[in-house]
């Protein structure tokens, strides 16, 4: 079987369409990381009751981590699943990324583009950029870790809306940390751009018939995109400012040695 056809395993559920398991991923010395322990998503808003037994009962779902504000919940809050732990750590506020009290995320996008003097990519790698510096990010990213150093059973989900943005930069930390190469954590994240494809089209669509503007439909085309590019902008500061990705997790995130050594313990096979 090949391998590269089988690595990137989507959660098949009726109404998430990017929810997946990091289980099976080549990390260092040959180990894998464990399945059913790690899941990535977009929003669960849609959530079926089908759903919800896949995740819980073949997933082991016992933890999720809403990495959205305020404003985004209130507009699509989660489901709420017995058993499992909600927990709401918020990566940005809503000035930071843009996101108003407008009635959907989508007028909210509009507001902004109408707004910016810079371009759409720009915007996108400066804030791929502030997530590794931005105190709050850097809290929540700290929390985010010490929750996952005391999860000893089941899955952990952590969501934001699309799954693309702020999922994609803690994933890329965390994958990083548990040695997987950056070939692969590349790979991952841009296969966003397949299984939110459906998420994409309603959000430009929806942009598009509020605004009548070919402006706001290219800079949406952008921030919906996912692009090498902005990925590489967060690893760039990174690296840039701490050299490593482990030497910002110890210096920033509280993740000595001996964490993330735990950490490879517990998700590693």
């Amino acid at each position: 079987m090949n391998s590269k056809k089988t690595m990137i395993r989507r959660i098949h559920l009726e109404k998430l369409e990017n929810t997946r398991d990091l289980g099976g991923f080549i990390a260092e010395n040959g180990r894998k990381i464990k399945p059913f322990r790690l899941i990535r998503s977009g929003e669960l808003a849609k959530a079926t009751s089908q759903d919800i037994y896949t995740l819980t009962e073949k997933y082991n779902l016992k933890t999720i981590v809403d990495l959205r504000t305020d404003i985004e919940i209130e507009r699509k809050p989660d489901p709420e699943i017995d058993g499992v732990n909600y927990i709401n750590l918020p990566v940005v506020d809503e000035a930071t990324v843009g996101i108003t009290r407008e009635k959907t995320a989508a007028a909210s996008a509009v507001k902004l583009i109408k707004t910016m003097d810079i371009s759409a990519t720009e915007y996108m790698q400066n804030m791929y950029r502030a997530l590794v510096v931005n105190e709050t990010s850097i809290n929540v990213l700290k929390n985010f870790f010490e929750l996952l150093l005391a999860s000893e059973d089941g899955a952990v989900l952590f969501h934001c809306s699309a799954g693309k943005d702020r999922v994609g930069a803690l994933t890329a930390i965390l994958l990083s940390i548990l040695g997987v190469s950056r070939d692969v954590i590349i790979k991952d994240y841009l296969a966003t751009q397949k299984f939110g494809e459906k998420f994409n089209r309603k959000y430009k669509l929806a942009a598009i018939l509020i605004s009548k503007n070919k402006r706001v439909s290219e800079y949406a085309n952008v921030f919906l995109s996912t692009n090498k590019e902005f990925l590489m902008a967060f690893f760039d500061e990174i690296e840039e400012k701490y050299g490593t990705v482990l030497n910002y997790a110890e210096k920033c995130l509280d993740l000595d040695a001996e964490k993330q050594n735990k950490l490879k313990a517990m998700y590693l096979e």
